[in-house]
């Protein structure tokens, strides 16, 4: 008899979280899928897509009065997988899966997680897990294995962030690589009215990169802007990107826009040009939201990309 690993992931989850004391440990997920148009290079087809929805597990334990233990394993769950209609298991994959302690010194983790660089970020992605995610024009937005991760106590609003990836990691190439970030404010931008982060990989995935991010709030306004310069090491060519985004809220409701430009074949795309995106974010409930949105990319060597979509999502 073929048992679908997806019931087995999440018969596991239960069973864990059933043993577990309430407190400690949390099961968690969401849900992100909508109906998506796209037209590319003159062909346009009708899908049913999933936006990074998932189920994850995530603890922690009080070992003495300044130490603790945590866990996460958080799994990417595709519900739209057409080729495999998730009868043998492959829509499901990996996100950030570690062990760790924390304490007065700040945390330590051992695992897979988003390096410093992706980390830097923050909240400025307008378009995340949309087809205009800054990981289509953008290199660095790294979540790797076989990776040691200390993040500092914030002092101040203050803190910095190491992470250590290992040569045996398949993006390595036989050579180790470090990611490191300095973040100051909160990325939701509600105790600091900015945030700002300068980020450094060198040698991670093959590439050697500088990151700026600033983001602040202005009333109902969110402003927020990133340059970024590129190296391949394996070529030694080198990337500009920039990007604006923008966010206005009204109510229950968030207009959103974004504009990202790059002028080397970078990012998920592997081109160089731009992509423009506006949205409406829709807030249901604490858990519910809707977002429908609109981007077009303007390629300098593939044919040019349209994608409009509506899609509903709910955390828990």
């Amino acid at each position: 008899m073929k048992i679908n690993k997806l019931t087995v992931f999440c018969s596991s989850l239960l069973i864990l979280s059933g043993f577990a004391n309430a407190e400690a440990v949390k099961v968690y997920g969401r849900v992100h899928a909508g109906v998506q148009y796209s037209d590319v290079a003159s062909e346009s087809e009708t899908s049913i897509e999933s936006y990074a929805s998932r189920l994850g597990m995530k603890g922690d334990a009080k070992i003495n009065d300044g130490l603790e233990v945590f866990f996460k394993y958080e799994f990417e769950v595709n519900p739209a997988d057409n080729d495999k209609d998730g009868k043998s298991g492959e829509n499901i994959t990996a996100r950030s899966q570690y062990v760790g302690l924390k304490g007065s010194f700040g945390q330590v983790l051992i695992g897979r997680d988003d390096t410093a660089m992706k980390k830097s970020q923050g909240k400025i992605d307008m378009m995340n897990d949309f087809e205009a995610d800054i990981k289509t024009m953008f290199a660095g937005e790294n979540r790797l294995g076989d990776t040691i991760q200390y993040t500092t106590p914030v002092l101040n609003h203050l803190k910095f962030v190491v992470s250590y990836i290992a040569e045996d990691n398949s993006k390595q190439n036989g050579e180790s690589g470090l990611s490191i970030a300095g973040i100051y404010g909160d990325s939701k931008l509600k105790k600091t009215p900015i945030y700002i982060s300068v980020a450094h990989d060198n040698e991670v995935a093959g590439q050697d990169i500088n990151r700026v991010t600033i983001q602040g709030r202005i009333g109902d306004a969110t402003l927020g802007g990133m340059y970024q310069q590129s190296e391949k090491i394996a070529s030694n060519d080198k990337v500009d990107s920039f990007m604006v985004s923008a966010s206005y809220k009204i109510d229950s409701y968030k207009l959103l826009a974004q504009y990202q430009d790059s002028d080397g074949a970078s990012g998920k795309l592997s081109d160089s040009g731009n992509a423009t995106s506006v949205g409406v974010e829709k807030s249901l409930s604490k858990q519910a939201r809707m977002y429908i949105w609109y981007s077009q990319f303007d390629l300098d060597n593939s044919p040019e990309q349209e994608h409009m979509a509506l899609t509903l999502r709910y955390d828990f």
